[in-house]
């Protein structure tokens, strides 16, 4: 909350918590699915769909031009100026890794595997932000955390899994279930005129 105040023209943060009593049973919270597909063709070609709320978000990029459809948005785009962006979905840090380097202080690192893949386990801690770096760099991973275990690519370095973890336990974790590396994309996936299908 400090790094926030720190960076903030906000005078202010509030939080808001249940209360409980002490030695009361806490009920573990819900557990929530959220679905994310992601295509990347390089060198600058990418399609995503995800929610927002419980409804589909479908984008294509192609360099610093982007186009998005959603039902009730309709189709919006950036016609390549710079002012207007886009995310990629709630587990864009995933792919977007250099932007952790930054964040977090490494702490232990061993072999593993995912999904038939070599990768590096990783655990991490928050690292102390300095005044110039953004506030909500580890947003993405689980604000708060005083504990990340992340399962890296050992190839191409995307984050394949990041758990986050507040005193022991787990509260957030993105986790791909299903990928593809170095496979054909129908050029069809990139077209800002098919973002309905």
């Amino acid at each position: 909350m400090a790094a926030v105040q720190r960076n903030s023209r906000v005078g202010s943060v509030m939080s808001f918590a249940p209360e409980f009593a002490p030695g009361e049973p806490r009920e573990p919270p819900e557990a929530t699915v959220e679905h994310w597909r992601l295509w990347h063709a390089k060198p600058d070609k990418i399609r995503t769909q995800f929610l927002v709320g419980s409804e589909t978000v479908t984008a294509v990029f192609a360099g610093s031009q982007w186009w998005s459809w959603s039902r009730s948005m309709g189709y919006l785009t950036n016609t390549g100026g710079l002012n207007a962006s886009h995310g990629l979905g709630p587990a864009e840090v995933l792919v977007e890794t250099p932007s952790l380097l930054g964040s977090l202080k490494l702490q232990t690192v061993s072999r593993t595997t995912f999904l038939s893949r070599s990768a590096y386990l990783v655990g991490a801690i928050p690292a102390n932000l300095d005044e110039h770096a953004p506030p909500f760099v580890l947003h993405a991973l689980g604000t708060g955390a005083d504990r990340y275990e992340l399962v890296v690519d050992a190839e191409v370095g995307v984050v394949w899994r990041s758990q986050a973890e507040l005193g022991g336990e787990a509260f957030l974790v993105l986790e791909v279930d299903e990928l593809g590396i170095n496979e054909p994309l129908d050029d069809d996936l990139f077209r800002h005129d098919n973002l309905g299908a």
